[in-house]
């Protein structure tokens, strides 16, 4: 059924951060880790493709436990040195995606990008040398003209997606501070990221719109 072979402290952290009451026992400290690890077992069995001691899998659990612990104090410690950001949580966006193949359609794309320009929607565009990632609010005049682009360069279009932005100075925050706590909030509640995107100044993080919301709140409580 697994294909994928992964180690028992894997397995274990997996099952762990896929169940909110598990998460929120052990972050709040009042987990018993013996009677998690015989609920747990069986899951973490399926995983691996066979048998685990209970001992193992109580031992990975407190090593997990402390992973957050450390975590948390990381977080009061950042919170504590002023982590200030301004945030935007913007729903609606469709995530816009074309292949550059050969000058002429480049010089094409370039065409239509223009086009859109002329149109003053909100939007983040990242390019390659082949490639367009265009993402936009989902406004009627938008649609119109990247339906057609859409058609003519056999783009892909995805709907259902939220945008997070969230805006600093670098010189009140380190930005590597912030993309440090923001990819390790993420990750510890197992929110999965459509796209992200950072510079110096800003971070903008592409989510569907069920986990936009959470996500969000999880970020504003800490950044402010």
């Amino acid at each position: 059924m697994y294909s994928e072979a992964i180690s028992v402290p894997e397995a274990i952290r997996r099952v762990l951060a896929s169940n909110h009451v598990y998460l929120q026992a052990l972050e709040a400290g009042i987990a018993n880790y013996t009677a998690l690890a015989e609920k747990i077992k069986l899951d973490v069995e399926k995983l691996i493709g066979s048998k685990v001691n209970l001992n193992t899998i109580v031992v990975a659990i407190k090593r997990f436990a402390d992973v957050l612990e450390q975590n948390k104090k990381q977080l009061k410690g950042d919170k504590a040195s002023s982590v200030k950001a301004r945030m935007s949580l913007t729903g609606s966006i469709i995530d816009i995606d074309f292949q550059r193949e050969g000058s002429e359609q480049g010089d094409l794309l370039e065409k239509f990008l223009e086009e859109f320009f002329e149109q003053a929607s909100p939007y983040n565009l990242f390019q390659s040398d082949n490639h367009f990632t265009l993402m936009t609010e989902d406004a009627d005049d938008t649609r119109k003209i990247v339906t057609n682009a859409v058609e003519k360069f056999d783009g892909k279009i995805r709907k259902g997606l939220s945008k997070i932005t969230i805006s600093m100075s670098p010189e009140e925050q380190n930005p590597y501070d912030m993309l440090s706590l923001v990819s390790n909030m993420l990750y510890n509640h197992q929110i999965p990221i459509h796209n992200a995107f950072f510079t110096p100044n800003e971070i903008v993080l592409i989510l569907s719109d069920k986990d936009a919301a959470n996500a969000y709140d999880l970020i504003r409580k800490k950044v402010g």
